[in-house]
This record gives C-alpha cells, structure tokens and sequence, in this order.
C-alpha cells in the first residue's frame, strides 16, 4: 500500500462527512484512511464506523480522548502504507492530491514531499506560496528549511507526505498531552531532524478551514511552559543537524515572542490586571522568557512590540499590561 491517511476525529461531526468524502474521490486509490476517534462525544464516532462499513479503505481505531498527538501516535503505529499524511477532519483535499504525490513519489521517492495550501473562512479562499517553483532539497540545503519553519512557514502536518520507514514517532506524547498551540511545529521539526532529501510541489492540494473560536482562543500558562520546552527542543534539533547560525539564533528569539505574544495578549485584555502581573511573573522561570525578550527579534518585530517587549524585559509589567489593553481598544 502506498498511502495512509491519518485523521484524528474529536467533535466535527459538522464537517467531517466533507472530509471524508473528499479523501475517497481521490482519483488515485492505492490508499488508506485512518480515523481515530479520539474519544468525541457527538455523533463522531458513529459516522466513522459508517465509512469503515461502507468502505474498506477506512479503518477506525476507538480511544479515549487523549488529545491530538497521542492520536496521531496511534494512527502512526497503526498505519500500513509506505507513504503517510496527516489530515484535520474538518479540512478537504484536492481530488488529485494523491496521483500527484504518487506520480513524485515514482520519479524520485523522496523523504518527504511538501506542498501548499488554501485558506478559507467559507467565504474568502487565499493561498501564499512556499517557493515560486519545485524545489528539491537535501541534507546540505536542510538549512532553509529550517529557517522556515521558525518563521512559521514550515508548520503544518497536512500539508506533508512523509516516508514512514524513515520517521520514528518518538516525541514525549505524554508529556505534551494537551498542547493544542504548536504541535503541528514540533513534530514537523523532528521530521525536518530525521529526514534528508524533501520535494516541494508549487501547487495548493489542500484546502484549510479557518474557524472564529480558532482564531480567539486564549493560550493557558500550561501551553506557554510545553511552548518553552519545544521551543528549546527545536533549538536543540537545529543545532545537531549543524544549522544552527545566527540568523536561525534570532529567528528562534522572534518565534519565541510570538509564542509569548500570543499567551501574553489575549490574557491581559480577559483576566485582571493584577492576575496577568502574576502569570507574567511565573513565566519568569520559563526559557522561552529569555528567548522573547532577546533584543536580536527586535528586527522582526515592529516598534511598537519592540517597546512592549522593552517593558517585559524591564520588569515594567503593569505599564505593560496597560500598553496592550490600551492597543486592544484602538
């Protein structure tokens, strides 16, 4: 078997039958599709096992919930092809996607192969390319890679097809249970870690559904110290892969103050001040702390982020507060 299709399923009964659809109209069929029902209790788990009844390129596997990359962890152990991509159950593809992975997959059998996508909130579509052509890279251009991935370009599982013989899903699931604001980053850096040669095809193969509550959600002090911790895991990838130079060293204080931007902002506006003075103080401890208060992400960063983050640095963090609430009414 070619391809696995891996789906973890957790209340998107909405949009799931989409989903799926859009996988078995794929015109190439050398494939299989794994849901894993991740303990969802709406009507999930039922429309699953339709799919498994009605098509037996669908497998299901029922689990507790236990969030996102413990299911994808399953699903991996599980899954039969030689070839595996990673789909989120309310997103659809396109219905060539899988010839076209097939057709690169026979002309140089690539560790991975990564291609674009559309972003739509059902009314608008935008697609921004990775590269203006078909690259190829190997363990000596890796760095690039890199460099996109900790400007955020990098991130998304579904958006790669990977051979399975050469990636051990050896991430501590465990600890990272929960982790819902970059997990899609750290494992695609242990794929970027372990795999040498890569295909990128210009082409938007995927279409990603962008929702309101994803764009609203607050990021909890427990994701911001997993947040820490992958982030100081990344940085320690880079550097045993021999990529880790000064620009990747800034880059890596830049993501870390979008990372802290976005538990830090959202935060500030809901809870009271005094409240966020405390969080902000904990989060002292942190590495990704440091990291964001590095002067080397002022180059990223606008100036008006640049004094917000002079502020952290300072210790100033009531002013601090004060200055985000105040931007959040503007």
């Amino acid at each position: 078997m070619k391809l696995s299709i891996i789906t973890p399923v957790y209340r998107t009964e909405a949009t799931l039958k989409r989903c799926v659809e859009s996988v078995l109209k794929q015109s190439f069929t050398d494939y299989e599709l794994i849901l894993i029902d991740d303990g969802s209790d709406d009507a999930c788990p039922q429309l699953c096992d339709e799919y498994a009844e009605k098509d037996s390129r669908v497998r299901v596997i029922h689990t507790e919930n236990q969030g996102v990359l413990l299911a994808r962890k399953t699903a991996f152990e599980n899954a039969r092809g030689d070839y595996f991509i990673v789909f989120e159950s309310d997103d659809t593809v396109s219905p060539e996607l899988f010839s076209r992975l097939s057709e690169k997959i026979g002309q140089c059998a690539p560790d991975m192969i990564f291609f674009d996508y559309n972003k739509t909130n059902g009314e608008n579509i935008t697609c921004e390319r990775t590269f203006d052509s078909e690259r190829i890279f190997n363990k000596d251009s890796k760095k690039e890679l890199w460099k996109l991935l900790l400007r955020s370009k990098f991130n998304s599982l579904c958006c790669k097809c990977i051979r399975r013989d050469k990636f051990d899903y050896d991430i501590d699931a465990a600890y990272y249970k929960g982790y819902s604001r970059g997990e899609d980053r750290l494992i695609s850096a242990h794929m970027l870690s372990r795999l040498n040669t890569f295909c990128y095809l210009p082409e938007a193969l995927y279409n990603y559904r962008t929702s309101a509550s994803s764009l609203t959600r607050t990021y909890s002090f427990e994701n911001l110290v997993m947040s820490s911790r992958a982030t100081e895991e990344i940085r320690r990838m880079i550097s045993a892969d021999g990529c880790l130079d000064s620009e990747c060293e800034a880059l890596i204080c830049s993501l870390s103050r979008m990372i802290y931007r976005n538990f830090l902002y959202p935060n500030a506006v809901s809870l009271p001040k005094k409240e966020t003075v405390e969080l902000i103080k904990k989060s002292e401890s942190l590495g990704i702390y440091k990291l964001c208060t590095d002067r080397r992400a002022d180059k990223y960063s606008s100036r008006p982020e640049n004094l917000k983050f002079s502020l952290l640095r300072n210790k100033k963090y009531a002013l601090l507060v004060d200055a985000v609430r105040l931007k959040s009414r503007i």
